[in-house]
């Protein structure tokens, strides 16, 4: 039997050995989050682990990242919403349409932002687009969202937080450079320094990333399911629109407004805003598109949308960007 110091001991080592044990396994978590792009001058805007999380919002909004507050002050074309149309953007070729047709764009999509954040990124950053598109999502909600809440409770944790996490990332990129394999058992995703789009794993049958990784198809929602339960809040949204709209200092023609499709039918909200407000609607017809998680688009249907939407943007991006200023982008990173 052990005497009360020796027990006292082994309960000491034994706290010990598992407090290592969850540390080596938080750490192991991040260091294995798929690591595919900063080869493509990116930075890791999310990791599927706890010690990781969302790095985009706090990375861009407290510009650790110094190419963000350039890229978007120098846009042409500037996107403001929440991940919806982030994401349908990204994964249906958005970044590619615009550099073939030299049009210098950010787009600013952050998960779950909402237009007060909005508002805010304005005052940080203070572009100077030619045109804006915006997402009714809902997104003119004129609050912020919980991941945007902590960086105004405590900015200067918040920023010291998101510091840590550029630092992590060298050592990161270095790691999964001498380890390939090791890499890759979490979902990440990352932010364009170019352009700030999105970039996913390719949907993968290999056991790391997998066929169960977000954004995949191996799920399939249909969109347009449920009614427009928001009808009564239209004025409410409609005037934390304006608030937003009135920051930009454009012709409202030259603020295209769109709703994304989720499994919820919002495309009235898109109208009444734009028509109330004078901006440009669009909002392409396109059938049997499916969401991944009731609320982004898969990247099949991303693509079919994306490409609608663009083709019924297009004259508009000749009525509002002065062709003969349009230069093409180069790559920061080449």
């Amino acid at each position: 039997m052990l005497n009360s110091r020796a027990y006292w001991t082994v309960l000491l080592i034994v706290f010990i050995g598992l407090a290592l044990a969850k540390e080596l396994g938080a750490r192991g978590a991040q260091l294995s989050c798929w690591s595919g792009g900063y080869a493509q001058n990116a930075w890791m805007a999310y990791c599927n682990s706890d010690r990781y999380g969302v790095y985009d919002t706090d990375a861009v909004w407290h510009h650790i990242e110094p190419d963000v507050a350039p890229s978007i002050q120098s846009a042409q074309v500037l996107t403001i919403s929440d991940s919806h149309m982030q994401n349908a953007l990204s994964l249906g070729g958005a970044s590619e349409w615009f550099a073939e047709r030299h049009y210098s764009v950010y787009l600013l999509g952050l998960p779950h932002a909402e237009s007060e954040f909005g508002v805010r990124l304005l005052d940080n950053f203070k572009p100077h687009p030619d045109l804006v598109i915006l997402d009714a999502s809902p997104y003119f909600t004129g609050d912020v969202g919980w991941d945007e809440k902590a960086i105004f409770q405590n900015p200067q944790e918040s920023r010291a937080e998101v510091a840590e996490l550029k630092d992590f990332q060298a050592r990161h990129q270095q790691f999964c450079n001498a380890l390939a394999w090791a890499c890759g058992h979490n979902f990440a995703y990352f932010r364009s320094r170019l352009d700030g789009h999105w970039i996913f794993p390719s949907p993968s049958p290999a056991f790391w990333i997998g066929r169960n990784s977000v954004p995949n198809d191996d799920h399939r929602f249909p969109t347009a399911e449920k009614v427009d339960e928001l009808v009564p809040l239209y004025p409410k949204y409609l005037a934390n629109a304006k608030r937003l709209v009135d920051k930009l200092n454009i012709p409202p023609r030259c603020i295209v407004i769109t709703h994304v499709p989720a499994d919820y039918e919002l495309s009235g909200m898109a109208s009444y805003i734009g028509k109330q407000l004078g901006l440009t609607v669009i909002q392409p017809q396109v059938s049997d598109l499916y969401t991944f998680d009731h609320a982004h688009l898969t990247p099949e249907s991303s693509t079919h949308w994306t490409l609608a939407f663009l083709e019924q943007l297009e004259p508009v991006l000749h009525d509002c960007v002065a062709h003969s200023a349009t230069v093409a982008r180069v790559d920061p990173g080449k």
